[in-house]
């Protein structure tokens, strides 16, 4: 009595798994950008203000920062330009990359 190999096409087993993955990252709106940027070894910690002062107090003058945090299409999420308005940006990513990862 060895492993029991389990019969792929019977209809017993109804799992399934949907498998995917996306991200976003410093200075790279993918996977693959993120990847490109560490094989050509870009800088994706930068010195500006685009998000925060320089000067803030208690800031390190170099950090990371996503790109286009504030772009977000809500009619493809059938979301009320308020309501997307009004999101949290974490959850706008969220959707986004979740619909990324398994189209």
């Amino acid at each position: 009595s060895g492993y029991h190999y389990p019969d792929l096409y019977s209809n017993e087993n109804d799992d399934f798994v949907i498998a995917g993955a996306s991200g976003r990252f410093s200075e790279a709106n993918s996977i693959g950008e993120f990847a490109y940027n560490l094989f050509n070894v870009i800088d994706m910690v930068t010195a500006d203000d685009r998000r925060w002062p320089q000067d803030q107090y208690g800031l390190p003058t170099r950090n990371g920062k996503l790109k286009e945090i504030d772009r977000f299409d809500a009619a493809f999420f059938n979301i009320h330009p308020k309501r997307a308005h009004n999101m949290d940006p974490q959850l706008r990513l969220l959707l986004e990359v979740t619909y990324e990862s398994i189209c």
